[in-house]
């Protein structure tokens, strides 16, 4: 072999091995509150129009995984399940409802330079699925994400603030209710 071909070798070697040295993990949790609803009226139901619906005890929360790479790049995954409670009212009655699901955002990430307290940016797309739904009513599963927030980093503990945007493609709607194409959300994690 040519000196100069194992020269090459050995720089891509010690070049990918620095790399390599630079990426970090984290995991931990997040979780937070939906400023929007996930279900909204549309039609009728037992022949009277639907009048409003309104939502109680919605939270999310989940694990969270990140891949750290250099010049403050990351790659983040998360688990988070949404928990929904509905009453849709009509003219005559009022049902409840449970709209379940776990969306799992799949986002690039980015990190301001700054010290101790680092502003970022990421976004992506999502998963959903759902464990409960009202009856008739289409999924839309797949969506896209935009998010901001700060970070906090004291030693391997990292404490962040975000909101997010999810759009979630395709349009769900039954003679009862539906399910919105915009959400908005805020979430707090800890990651080590």
């Amino acid at each position: 072999m040519h000196i100069t071909a194992v020269k090459a070798i050995f720089a891509g070697f010690l070049f990918s091995s620095s790399l390599l040295a630079q990426i970090g993990f984290g995991v931990g949790v997040k979780g937070g509150v939906p400023f929007t609803d996930v279900l909204q009226g549309a039609g009728a139901t037992g022949g009277s129009p639907v009048t409003g619906v309104t939502r109680s005890g919605e939270y999310l929360i989940g694990p969270t995984v990140e891949v750290r790479f250099p010049l403050g790049f990351a790659f983040e995954v998360d688990g988070i399940y949404r928990g929904s409670d509905y009453q849709v009212n009509t003219g005559a009655a009022r049902t409840n409802t449970t709209v379940n699901s776990w969306e799992i955002p799949y986002l690039l990430k980015f990190r301001f330079p700054i010290p101790l307290l680092k502003p970022f940016i990421s976004a992506g797309g999502a998963y959903r699925t759902f464990t409960s739904i009202p009856s008739n009513t289409t999924p839309t599963h797949n969506g896209v994400v935009a998010a901001g927030g700060l970070e906090l980093r004291i030693s391997r503990l990292r404490a962040s603030a975000e909101v997010r945007y999810l759009h979630w493609n395709g349009s769900s709607v039954n003679n009862f209710a539906r399910l919105a194409q915009n959400q908005g959300e805020v979430l707090f994690g800890i990651m080590f």
